[in-house]
């Protein structure tokens, strides 16, 4: 078995930032696309669904997402399994790759295509469809990736590297679609209407994804870097002994939370530059530049930190930061507030790079450790069923983050005049991500050596 470096390595890593694009592309713009404020819908844009409640709490757009997020949820331990247990001559993980590359690109951009220019109930029934697709194929190339850390990195210190690395591009995905998707809308907004800005800015977006989706299909050569084998054991069983894994749903429900309130800012960047910040959608290219930026320079000063402290201190600080963090955004625009909203604004997006910088590495170099531990016990390698369950959990949490988002902006207010609900959403958010903190703390400290519990201190 080869050592896994050089070009190939860092190919492979280079192919997060297709997902991360995809995916920041979709949760960043999905609301303001197809739920834009007020204020927007008088300049041009349309409202393509309803935002009545249903009994309460249910609007379209909640239902579009728990629906899309329960296909992806259901389709993470599936494809898991049959990469787990796959005997293709392509590599068991690396024709997941292939399959599911194109599909994830072109149902992103179908996002924007709704066949109804006004609100319409065939607008859900699309996006329905639309969304589902999406999540799925999203499910069908992540999985593998993921699965792939464990088998091609062979040390924690090898682990780390390629998440951190990872998490740098990850950071470029996200930075491309989030201070690009703005700035190109900007640009195209004045000759192609808000709407057509939108399309031609997801079909730009779509064309540069794809081609850093396969640069890991062309990287990975399973037999060459890695000496797993295919597992035998069957789903249900597969499944089931993951869940039984205490270790694992300490693990497991903690980055639900942060999960949980990551994607509730990530979504409400717009909003909030709209309604807290009176500004415009230009505006929110600046915020989110800070945001990624100051992820990239956090990932260095976690470096050093990673020295000094160990992982689970290091996700315990990240986790408190984040609630911290959020619940002063959640104040933007208030009088009791005595800096101008906009330092604010910069100062709180720039300071959510700490508590991000250290989930999108960490919580990878966790679930591989956690399959160390896993494989001393069962003798088989289910690196794609961990990542599968963890990756279902993850994803029914968005959904439910998604919903609420849609909740409280359509029951409390989402526009300048009352904005009550873009600030509800926030502080919701934040304590959820401490209740995580508190269940982590029953998280054991393991023998790097040994893979085994010496403590949950």
């Amino acid at each position: 078995m080869e050592e896994f470096k050089g070009p190939r390595w860092w190919f492979y890593n280079m192919s997060n930032t297709g997902q991360a694009l995809f995916d920041t592309l979709f949760m960043a713009f999905y609301a303001s696309f197809l739920l834009p404020p007020a204020e927007k819908i008088s300049e041009g844009m349309i409202q393509f669904i309803s935002d009545k409640t249903f009994f309460g709490v249910l609007t379209i757009l909640g239902l579009l997402m728990i629906f899309g997020r329960l296909v992806d949820a259901f389709a993470d331990p599936l494809i898991a399994s049959l990469s787990d247990r796959s005997t293709s001559k392509f590599g068991r993980r690396r024709v997941f790759l292939m399959a599911g590359g194109f599909p994830l690109a072109f149902f992103t951009v179908m996002i924007f295509f709704p066949p109804v220019g006004s609100t319409s109930i065939f607008n859900a029934i699309y996006l329905a469809i639309i969304f589902g697709l999406f999540f799925f194929f999203y499910t069908i190339y992540v999985a593998p990736y993921l699965a792939l850390i464990p088998e091609l990195g062979h040390t924690e210190k090898q682990r780390l590297n390629i998440t951190t690395v990872q998490g740098y591009f990850a950071l470029l995905g996200g930075g491309i679609a989030l201070i690009g998707g703005p700035l190109l809308y900007d640009m195209l907004k004045k000759p192609f209407g808000p709407v057509g800005a939108f399309q031609i800015m997801a079909v730009i977006m779509g064309g540069i994804g794809v081609l850093f989706l396969y640069l890991a299909v062309f990287a990975v050569d399973e037999k060459r870097f890695s000496d797993a084998k295919p597992s035998t054991i069957p789903f249900w069983e597969s499944v089931k002994i993951t869940l039984n894994n205490k270790i694992f749903l300490i693990f497991l429900i903690t980055n639900m939370t942060f999960w949980f309130i990551f994607n509730t800012v990530r979504s409400s960047v717009i909003h909030i530059t709209l309604t807290l910040l009176k500004g415009t959608e230009g505006d929110a290219s600046l915020y989110n530049t800070l945001f990624f930026a100051g992820s990239g320079l956090f990932f260095i000063i976690n470096w050093f930190l990673s020295k000094k402290l160990n992982k689970k201190t290091l996700m315990l600080l990240g986790l408190g930061s984040f609630a911290c963090v959020s619940l002063l955004l959640s104040l933007t625009g208030l009088a009791i507030i005595p800096i101008d909203p906009k330092v604010w604004g910069l100062t709180l997006f720039a300071l959510c790079g700490f508590p991000v910088a250290i989930f999108l590495v960490l919580p990878n170099v966790f679930v591989s450790e956690i399959c160390d531990v896993d494989f001393k016990k069962t003798g088989e390698r289910r690196e794609g069923m961990y990542f599968g369950v963890h990756g279902f959990f993850v994803k029914v949490t968005l959904g439910l983050s998604a919903a609420a988002l849609a909740f409280f902006y359509s029951a409390f207010g989402k526009d300048i005049t009352n904005p009550l609900g873009v600030r509800l959403t926030i502080v919701a958010a934040a304590v959820v991500v401490l209740i995580g903190l508190i269940v982590f703390l029953r998280y054991p400290v393991l023998n790097e050596e040994k893979k085994t519990p010496v403590s949950s201190a």
